[in-house]
């Protein structure tokens, strides 16, 4: 805790409560890195469709595209 802090709660008791408060219900709200769908990949050669690019399980080859963004 920082002397600020330490300060914040001996001025305003009941403020630094509710930013406590505050602060851990931020920290405890999921995070997500961007809005929307994850991003599709398809593999161009057996349209297996899956969110993870690179070698598909069905081709065994390094196949994956990214699918173009519906309605965009």
């Amino acid at each position: 805790m920082s002397i600020v802090e330490s300060l914040r709660k001996l001025i305003d008791p009941v403020e630094a409560q509710r930013r406590e408060e505050e602060l851990k219900n931020d920290r405890e709200l999921p995070r997500r890195a961007h809005a929307g769908d994850p991003p599709r990949f398809s593999c161009r050669i057996c349209g297996h469709v899956d969110t993870q690019s690179g070698y598909c399980p069905t081709c065994l080859a390094d196949t994956m595209e990214r699918e173009p963004k519906n309605g965009g």
